[in-house]
């Protein structure tokens, strides 16, 4: 075999190999480059759970230790397995929380008042005031709470609540004692949290509290802000609400 043929395919080995490095070498380096971190909003999406169930409720209540989880499971627990399926179903659907919402107003003499307004044949929303008031030198001691739930086969699973303290003269407020806003929750398809602050504006003890409700499940859809209002001391009556922002 003669010097130039040898020359020549050794020469077309080269340009081969030269031509495999050529495409190796993008895919290569590709491959070293660190992927880019996802999106914020994927993100966030992926963090819902799809759907709340018996199960993952289950799980849920067992979790908290606190003592309304606690009642919770004990009466979940005892309910038909139909009935659990409703119960999550109803939890997860925004309409039932969306249609939590009053409006109601009285005299603050001391006593209560509660009422319950069936939503349909397996939930119902509770109102609840109550009032105490007693004299003392300085003045009439008073104290109102307008508390809102929503219950399903008669177990409680969100209070809303708010309340006001203080000494009135006249059926007027003239000075603010406390106030707070809290809430009770174990619907596990929403977490909820807000609050508010009291305050004396015109002989009345009044309080407004923003309440947050986040979605757990994207079973539940858009999440859903409330505002509940109680104003009480104005010529001796009080007035409540509770609705969406």
């Amino acid at each position: 075999m003669s010097n130039g043929s040898t020359m020549r395919r050794i020469g077309s080995a080269a340009v081969a190999g030269a031509a495999a490095l050529a495409v190796l070498a993008p895919a290569a380096s590709a491959a070293d480059r660190p992927s880019s971190a996802p999106a914020p909003v994927a993100a966030a999406e992926q963090s819902l759970g799809s759907k709340l169930t018996v199960k993952s409720y289950l799980q849920y209540l067992a979790s908290r230790k606190t003592p309304e989880a606690k009642r919770t499971l004990k009466a979940f627990r005892a309910l038909p397995k139909a009935k659990q399926q409703k119960f999550v179903g109803h939890l997860q659907n925004r309409k039932v929380y969306e249609a939590l919402t009053a409006s109601l107003k009285g005299t603050t003499r001391p006593g209560g008042r509660r009422a319950a307004t069936p939503y349909n044949a397996d939930v119902s929303f509770v109102k609840e005031v109550r009032v105490e008031a007693k004299g003392t030198i300085a003045g009439v001691n008073t104290r109102v709470s307008f508390a809102m739930s929503e219950e399903i086969f008669g177990i409680p699973v969100t209070t809303e609540k708010v309340s006001v303290q203080y000494l009135a003269r006249g059926g007027r407020a003239t000075k603010l004692l406390h106030g707070d806003a809290t809430v009770t929750n174990v619907n596990a398809a929403v977490d909820i949290k807000g609050g508010g602050k009291p305050r004396l504006v015109r002989g009345a003890a009044s309080i407004s509290a923003t309440w947050k409700a986040t979605p757990r499940f994207a079973s539940f859809g858009a999440a859903l802000n409330k505002i509940q209002a109680l104003d009480a001391g104005v010529q001796g009556y009080w007035r409540a609400s509770l609705h969406n922002a």
